[in-house]
């Protein structure tokens, strides 16, 4: 039988975003999907709603309810130009958005976050995602699912040399069988883990890293009888 949820996208032009909405379109346990979004998204559907908004304004949402938030917002400091725009992006604009879906009734939210972050870390990038962790954590959402995969090996637009030397050294590493949750995963992979986490929600809180993300997108592969 068909469950008939209904998801919200944060971060629908993103890599992961992207996938995440191209998965639940294909997806028959979904029966409707609201993206917000700064622009367009390039792709229409009976079953997608595409909100364009103006992120910096005080934007109202239109109340729908949901059984899913999933967020993957994010933005690197280069493209940002500077830490507090950065900030301003992957933690203050998710979250205010998430507010305003907590108090819609939506229950449950899978949080893309990264690897082995702290807010007592050394690192800008880690503390920043951690923050985010703990403040969507403090929404008390039925369930929060954070998403913690290492390097994203995906076709990007811009060529980013560094992290194309992160997935050789990764899938290296990976191979090697020592060291699982840094091998590289696909941004499919990670949509595909990210939406079938709904059906493993036991827990308040619950966080997967890189090697359990690749058990759960094969498990949902299987199930919907993907290659």
């Amino acid at each position: 039988m068909k469950k008939q949820l209904t998801a919200w996208v944060l971060g629908g032009t993103g890599a992961i975003g992207k996938e995440v909405i191209g998965q639940l379109l294909k997806d028959e346990d979904y029966k409707e999907i609201y993206a917000v979004s700064r622009r367009k998204i390039q792709v229409e559907d009976t079953k997608l709603t595409n909100d364009i908004v103006d992120l910096e304004s005080d934007y109202q949402l239109e109340s729908r309810g949901g059984d899913v938030v999933f967020v993957a917002f994010g933005t690197t400091l280069k493209k940002a130009g500077s830490k507090s725009a950065q900030h301003h992006i992957d933690v203050e604009l998710p979250y205010r958005f998430l507010v305003k879906l907590k108090e819609q009734g939506v229950k449950n939210c899978v949080l893309v976050s990264a690897m082995g972050v702290s807010e007592k870390s050394l690192f800008f990038y880690s503390r920043m995602k951690a923050e985010l962790d703990r403040k969507v954590n403090e929404l008390e959402f039925d369930h929060l699912v954070l998403v913690k995969p290492s390097v994203l090996d995906s076709v990007r637009e811009e060529k980013r040399t560094g992290e194309e030397w992160s997935i050789k050294i990764g899938n290296f590493i990976g191979r090697s069988g020592v060291i699982d949750k840094y091998k590289p995963i696909k941004v499919k992979h990670v949509a595909q883990a990210m939406i079938i986490s709904l059906d493993y929600m036991t827990e308040k809180l619950t966080t997967y890293n890189s090697a359990q993300l690749h058990d759960l997108s094969a498990i949902y592969r299987k199930e919907k009888g993907l290659n």
